[in-house]
Parts: C-alpha cells; sequence; structure tokens
C-alpha cells in the first residue's frame, strides 16, 4: 500500500534531530495548551476503562512523545510500530528516558508480525492514515492489530482548511505528500474499514504549529516565521479558553480525531 511521503522521507525527517521532551499535561503556561487539551481528550476518552495493564499500539511511532505519556499517565503497556530505523530508535531513547518499558519494532504495519495480530486493546496514530492513497484500507490495517471490542484512534491534521491553504503556500511539497480528508471522509473510512463509529470530530479551534516550515531554515524569514506563528498561537489559545463561541471547526481547526470500535 503506497504511504505518498515513503521511508526515506521519514528517515530524513528524523535524521539529526534531537530527542524531544515527552508530553507533560501538567506543565503550567499557554504555551502548553495543546498537549493540556490532548491530556483532556484523552481522560474523558478513558474515563469508563480499566486501562492498567492494557495493551496500547501506536502505528507510525517514530520519535513518539506519547507512548511515555500513555504508559505514565493511564498505565498502558505500550507498544510501537514503524518503519524508520531511525525514528524507532528515537522512541526507545524517549522510553528510556522516561523510564517506561515498552517494545518498539521495525517493520511495515501492512504486513505486522503474527504475534501483533489482534494482541490490543486500544490502537492509535497521529498523522499517519492521511499519507495513505486508500484511507479505509489504511484504517482497516489498523484494525487487524485490535482485540475485538479493542478501540482505535485516528488523529490526522485538517488541510482543507487554514492550514492546509497555508501549508500549500509556505511548503507545497510537504502539502503534496497528504491527502486532505474532512472530517466526513474519515468517518466513512473507519465505517467502510467495517468498525463501529463512536466519534469523529474536529479537534481545537486553530493551532499553526502543525504547519512545516522547515523548507524556510537558513533563511532570513525563518526566525521570524517562528516567532509570528507562536503569537498567532497563544493569541487565539487565550480567546479559545476565555470565549466559548470559537468552537472547533471544518475551517480553522487544526486537527480531527476519529474513535471506533473492532466489532
Amino acid at each position: 500500500m503506497l504511504d505518498k511521503a515513503g521511508k526515506p522521507y521519514w528517515d530524513r525527517v528524523w535524521t539529526g534531530h534531537d530527542v524531544l521532551n515527552t508530553i507533560d499535561p501538567r506543565a503550567p503556561g499557554l504555551r502548553n495548551h495543546v498537549p493540556h487539551r490532548f491530556h483532556e481528550y484523552f481522560h474523558q476518552l478513558f474515563s469508563n476503562m480499566e486501562t492498567s495493564g492494557k495493551k496500547l499500539l501506536e502505528i507510525g511511532c517514530a520519535r513518539s512523545i506519547w507512548l511515555p505519556y500513555f504508559g505514565n499517565e493511564f498505565g498502558f503497556k505500550v507498544f510501537g510500530i514503524d518503519y524508520s530505523d531511525i525514528g524507532c530508535d528515537q522512541s526507545k531513547k524517549l522510553l528510556l528516558r522516561k523510564k517506561v518499558e515498552g517494545e518498539i519494532v521495525c517493520g511495515d504495519f501492512f504486513s505486522p508480525p503474527e504475534s501483533m495480530v489482534g494482541a490490543f486493546d486500544v490502537v492509535i496514530s497521529f498523522g499517519v492514515a492521511e499519507h495513505v492513497e486508500d484511507t479505509s484500507a489504511c484504517v482497516r490495517a489498523f484494525s487487524k492489530f485490535l482485540k475485538t471490542g479493542g478501540l482505535l484512534i485516528t488523529n490526522i491534521p485538517n488541510l482543507l482548511g487554514l492550514n492546509g491553504f497555508l501549508q500549500r503556500i509556505l511548503n507545497r511539497p510537504v502539502f503534496d505528500i497528504h491527502i486532505p480528508l474532512t472530517r466526513d471522509d474519515l468517518a466513512h473510512a473507519h465505517q467502510m474499514a467495517g468498525l463501529r463509529l463512536i466519534s469523529c470530530n474536529y479537534f481545537l479551534f486553530a493551532h499553526l504549529g502543525v504547519l512545516n516550515i522547515d523548507n524556510l531554515k537558513g533563511s532570513f524569514f525563518y526566525p521570524l516565521a517562528c516567532r509570528l506563528r507562536t503569537l498567532i498561537n497563544v493569541s487565539v489559545w487565550i480567546f479559545e479558553r476565555t470565549i466559548p463561541i470559537l468552537k472547533p471547526n471544518g475551517w480553522s481547526s487544526p486537527y480531527i480525531n476519529c474513535l471506533a470500535m473492532k466489532l
């Protein structure tokens, strides 16, 4: 199955980058607004589920800041799969840094080890499904890892609104390795994959941090663009916290979150 980005692209992305800090949902300040909102989302999602000791798999886990979070916050036994050796190595380092036990498998999720099929209570991906031409086939591949009754959480960027428009202008090659999807497109892909759709919604009002402007690095404009992006983000998040009319929507929201169950 075609990944529009391809393994060489991802190896280049992860090469030469420092290993990031992981998610700290309780860190103060507006700069932590997005992790805090994701933390709220996951706490609500798992509120009626006994997560301790359950098995969670992140598909596309390269350089994952999330696996240590799920292990520490919810007590999941965490696993990851990705086909970038460099990205997998960085994920292992992040788990070690946070003293979280986990297993990282370097491989293609379309051809997983037999031991991983039907083995997980929760499968999650951040920014994977939108790189595959056939979205429903991609989701169906995700679901193969799930036990019956297991939950699939699919997060993708919303590239049909403001962020997509800006991404096309600022870094067209990055835009071109994505399949822009609406909320309804993503929901339909999960249903076509034979899953029971629970919810599929736009997430957050706005966040320009999803824009990839790495092509500007080394230019005079890059530091200015980063500062401007941060200023806009913080300003929007102040309003988002204080003015309830600023709701997630198809035009300005940076993400779509889909939740489904394997029958």
